[in-house]
């Protein structure tokens, strides 16, 4: 599990929206009490995770959970001045991949304003369940071979862009949602559950799994065998 720098966070709607569907939202709340620093969003995020879906009656309960975390201070939205470096981010990474000579579209517009937003105000912290966006920047070797499984065809890379999106997202730090709840559970977020904690963290990281976190069986079960049943 990376180690949380600078405290601040930037989150994505993927690990927002794993959170609230699994009713992890308090973990905000949890960590927001022991960290100096702020959950930020920029406003696409919002408008993915909070403004549209307000309307949808399926989904508008978990909207109005993170809007009021928004209203409490919780969860910060930054509108900064980020179109160009959204547009650098966007171009280089979108034009990184080619299935015979097709650029293939990896990173969509609120993936790509974190990126941008990190660099602009100086947050290395990103919270982000969606797998593509943290290869991109982690492994980019492995996701080449994992798009050339899936595609079932070759995929060819521009090194200038590689050289580029390693230099754009350089230092940056990421998290998933069930790593964020590790953190939690490691500062005593289960501490009411008294002699349950541990089946509750296993319980819960198995729930955000199924709630869309890009985390696997045996990355939980590695996890749990060394750091709660000892």
């Amino acid at each position: 599990m990376p180690k949380l720098s600078g405290q601040s966070m930037i989150c994505d709607a993927s690990s927002l929206i794993s959170l609230t569907d699994s009713c992890f939202i308090h973990a905000l709340y949890f960590l927001k009490r022991r960290y100096k620093g702020n959950f930020i969003i920029p406003p696409s995020v919002e408008y993915e995770c909070v403004q549209h879906p307000m309307h949808m009656k399926m989904h508008s309960i978990h909207a109005i959970r993170l809007k009021r975390a928004i209203n409490e201070g919780v969860i910060e939205v930054v509108d900064a001045d980020i179109g160009k470096k959204v547009q650098e981010i966007r171009w280089t990474a979108n034009n990184l991949f080619y299935a015979q000579g097709t650029p293939l579209r990896l990173l969509q517009e609120g993936e790509t304003e974190m990126l941008a937003l990190s660099r602009e105000i100086g947050v290395d912290n990103l919270l982000i369940d969606e797998r593509t966006t943290r290869m991109l920047a982690e492994d980019p070797e492995s996701l080449r071979q994992h798009l050339e499984e899936e595609l079932r065809r070759p995929i060819t890379v521009d090194e200038e862009n590689l050289s580029s999106i390693a230099r754009l997202t350089k230092g940056i730090r990421f998290f998933r949602s069930s790593e964020l709840l590790l953190l939690a559970y490691e500062k005593g977020y289960f501490a009411d559950y008294g002699k349950l904690k541990e089946d509750a963290i296993e319980a819960s990281l198995y729930k955000l799994k199924y709630s869309g976190c890009a985390v696997g069986f045996g990355e939980i079960s590695d996890y749990i065998s060394r750091n709660v049943k000892e």
